[in-house]
């Protein structure tokens, strides 16, 4: 019996629930708010931060969560292996 390596073909697909998420975080002390979808609510966070701390350094990501499902595989279209 002979094996057949051969490369998969994969996806990613994001998580439209979730969809782009922002965070500001301290540089100073590295505390962060909380994620949320809108970037200018973590900007407010930060100068809630500086109110409170005086720190001035700070940190905007935006990240969003996905999965890699596999498009090539018999069980996701339905095809016959090959």
């Amino acid at each position: 019996m002979r094996g057949r390596d051969r490369f998969l073909e994969w996806t990613l697909r994001a998580d439209p629930k979730l969809g782009l998420r922002h965070v500001g975080k301290c540089l100073i002390c590295w505390e962060s708010c909380v994620d949320t979808p809108f970037a200018e609510k973590a900007r407010d966070w930060c100068l809630k931060h500086v109110g409170v701390t005086g720190h001035t350094g700070f940190q905007l990501s935006a990240f969003e969560f996905f999965d890699a499902i596999l498009t090539d595989h018999p069980s996701v279209n339905d095809t016959p292996p090959t």
